[in-house]
């Protein structure tokens, strides 16, 4: 025999029903808002994270580039200077081509400086190894800059004027080896920087394409302004002009 259930129960029990399912959608939708915030947030760390980070590799790879051509330089330099040693009527033709051989060290400080002095920059990339590494990376970089590149440049100022000054500067044979044990450290922590962040030869290169179409892009809207400007500075000195040309008629 069924007991029959009042109907009072079956109110009860429908409302407890509802309630749980109400509760559960609700602490489902809470679940989902504050999971997707933080999928978003976590997106958006990562991406800034990993832009800083191709930022450096290419900072990083535009200096190795510098120094190397500066490398060259200070080779090309020994060596040319050894051949007119050797040769010494070709002074006057070998002291023009000297001349075209000085490096060239000119390298943006940003975003060294910003990485450097930001505790906020250093907690986004996270890595504390990949940090000490690009800090030594900049600090030899600097190095370089004032023990071999200022200070050849400083040497070197009065070297070819003649025979015996050139003759005199015999520190040129030292620069090529430190030279390329600066350059040997420098390539082994951007190596070691790509192996660490997982950075590919195709990504660092997609990001120099870019960097380069923007910076071209850049370029040639400064181009364009500096036109307007040189075009509206026209017009406005044909006027004063013209102001002149009237008030020198009418003070005959």
């Amino acid at each position: 025999m069924r007991l029959k259930v009042p109907d009072r129960m079956k109110d009860v029990n429908t409302m407890t029903g509802q309630f749980v399912l109400s509760f559960l959608a609700t602490t489902i939708s809470i679940a989902l808002t504050f999971g997707s915030a933080h999928i978003a947030e976590q997106r958006k760390k990562n991406k800034e994270k990993r832009e800083i980070v191709m930022m450096l590799m290419y900072d990083m790879q535009s200096t190795i580039r510098m120094v190397d051509e500066c490398d060259s330089c200070l080779n090309g330099f020994f060596e040319k200077q050894v051949e007119i040693l050797e040769n010494p009527e070709t002074f006057d033709e070998g002291r023009m081509y000297l001349a075209q051989l000085t490096p060239r060290m000119d390298y943006p400080t940003t975003l060294e400086n910003i990485f450097t002095s930001s505790i906020e920059t250093i907690n986004t990339v996270g890595n504390t190894v990949f940090v000490e590494r690009v800090s030594i990376f900049y600090d030899i970089r600097s190095k370089y800059k004032h023990e071999i590149f200022d200070d050849f440049m400083q040497n070197m100022q009065g070297c070819i004027e003649n025979i015996d000054s050139l003759a005199a500067f015999r520190e040129t044979s030292e620069y090529p080896l430190i030279s390329g044990m600066f350059v040997m450290d420098l390539k082994m922590l951007f190596e070691q920087c790509k192996e660490m962040m997982y950075v590919s030869d195709e990504e660092l290169q997609a990001f120099v394409d870019e960097r380069n179409k923007l910076d071209g892009a850049h370029d040639a809207s400064v181009v364009d302004m500096y036109h307007q400007a040189f075009e509206e500075n026209e017009e406005r000195l044909e006027r004063f002009n013209e102001a002149l040309e009237k008030l020198g008629k009418a003070n005959k």
